[in-house]
Formats: structure tokens, sequence, C-alpha cells
């Protein structure tokens, strides 16, 4: 019991301390017409509770509950209630629960997208098609799948500010920080990382054939000269060369790889760009690529951790 209150404050975030009414009040006069006043998150948060309250008690008691208010639950921002409307809901039957479950697939909270992206592959394939290259799942459940992932700082990746940045939650994990951007990817690069040498996605993916053939011919190597020397009867000389080359791997670990990866979810390698953004006082720098994703109609920019 004590870890639920403590997860149900983590993902509750600001509280006020009024009465449903007063909250109510509040709302219509600090938070609508374009007012938005300092309180106003903690005040949403307090009426996305009473809902999820609600709707949690009408669900115990099996009784009905208007769909509406599932669309209304599903587009929230608490994560108990969001995948409440959502596992209500069970289907979507109409434009704006589709529309919901969209929203609901870019919710910071795992659970929230895991149960929308189950929504909308059996009623919206094209919709979950568009997500589905770039998936990334937390791995966690119950409590701990309401958790809300954090977003890394700026100074993580490198960057200056996130003006023409939307943070991709689906497609982020603690490898990498996925963003899109109306933006060309080329202009994309030459903004957050100016004078950065750009590479093509033909340079990187020709590269790193390179490495991997390089790769299998010294394994292959290594392999046929343990092999003789086992034959020869020198099996002590055998694992002291695999001793020593597990070290020389080791040592060579110690300095960062100024390589590029290639990022494979892209549909078309020729068109990503590729940069290294640096990072003063911050560790080494970070790789970034970018490319046109016509599936979700925008540049993906995704930033190596």
């Amino acid at each position: 019991m004590m870890y639920s209150v403590i997860a149900l404050t983590v993902i509750m975030g600001a509280r006020v301390d009024l009465p449903p009414d007063e909250v109510s009040r509040r709302v219509e006069t600090a938070c609508v017409d374009g007012r938005w006043e300092e309180d106003c998150p903690a005040l949403l948060a307090e009426l996305e509770l009473e809902l999820y309250g609600n709707l949690n008690t009408l669900a115990v008691a099996r009784q009905p509950i208007e769909r509406d208010a599932l669309i209304v639950a599903a587009r929230g921002n608490f994560p108990p209630l969001a995948e409440l409307g959502l596992r209500r809901l069970e289907h979507l039957e109409s434009p704006a629960e589709r529309d919901a479950a969209r929203v609901a697939i870019e919710h910071p909270s795992p659970a929230v997208r895991e149960t929308a992206r189950r929504l909308l592959e059996s009623a919206d394939p094209p919709a979950a098609q568009a997500y589905a290259r770039w998936w990334r799942s937390s791995g966690r459940r119950g409590w701990d799948g309401l958790v809300p992932d954090t977003t890394p700082m700026p100074e993580q990746l490198g960057l200056r500010d996130w003006a023409d940045l939307r943070y991709r939650y689906f497609a982020s994990d603690e490898q990498r920080a996925v963003f899109t951007s109306g933006l060309p990817p080329e202009q994309l690069l030459g903004k957050i990382a100016p004078g950065a040498k750009v590479a093509t996605g033909e340079q990187v993916a020709a590269r790193a054939e390179k490495q991997k053939q390089a790769s299998a011919g010294t394994s292959a190597a290594t392999s046929a000269v343990e092999q003789g020397l086992a034959r020869s009867g020198l099996g002590a000389l055998a694992g002291l060369a695999k001793r020593t080359a597990k070290q020389t791997s080791k040592g060579g670990e110690t300095k960062p790889s100024r390589g590029f990866e290639p990022v494979s979810e892209f549909a078309d390698p020729t068109s990503v760009r590729y940069v290294q953004i640096e990072r003063p006082g911050a560790g080494p720098p970070v790789q970034a690529a970018a490319g046109r994703d016509n599936e979700l109609g925008q540049t993906v920019l995704v930033i190596r951790l």
C-alpha cells in the first residue's frame, strides 16, 4: 500500500489543497478562454484525479460509462485516468476515439502508450504502422508502467534549445532521444550543430560495412592462429594470446569513438544525414542523425546517448 501511495504521488504531480467545488470555480476563471495562471496545472491535476475516482468507482461497480467521458479520460495527463479511459473503450468506434488514442500514444507514461498502441493496431493499422518502426518498449509494468518517463536535459544532448523539436516518448529510451521537426534534415542539423561536418547515409553505411568485414577478418585470423597453436601443443601460449587480446580490446574501449552508427529505422537510409554534436564539459560528442519519415510526415532526429 505504501508503494502505491508513493507511486501515485510521483505520477500525480503538483497538488492544491482546495474543495472540489472551489477547484472547478478556479479553473473556469483562471484556465480557460486563453487565460493560464501559474496554478492551472495543479488545478487541472485535481480535476483529473476527481474524474479518475468517479470513473474508477463506476468501473468497480460494473456500471456503464459514457464513451464521451472515456474519450476525455483517454486524453488526460494523469496516467491512471488515461489508461482507464483507453482500457474501458476496449475498441475504437469513432474518429474522436481514434484521435484520443493517437494523443495517448504520445503520453509520457509507458502503460498509457502501450494501451493506445493496442487499440490503434486493431482499429487504425496505418496510424499504428507510422509508430511501429520507431517503437521502443520500456518493459515496465504495473505502477512502474504508469510512472511517466523523464526527458533528457538539453546539455546531455548538446542542444542549445528545443524550439523546433518535439520530443517523442514512444521512440526514445535510455540509449537515445528521438525528436521530430518540420525542418528539412540538413537545415535542422545545421541549426543544432552549426559548422559540424555532415556525413551522408551512404557514407555511414559503407563505413559500417567496411568495419564489419574488417572485424570478421580479424576474428577469423585470430581463431586460425589459436587453432594452429593448439595443434602444436602450445595451448598455454594460445590462452595467453586470448587474454592479451581481451586486454587490448578493453584498453581500446576507454577512448570515445567518433564513428557513426547507422540508424536502422529510417525507411530511406540514403536520405539520412549524420553529425557529431560537441558537448562542452559534458563528455564525448554525441551522434545525431536526421532524416525524413513520410509516414510520420516529419523529419526525425535521433540522438544517441
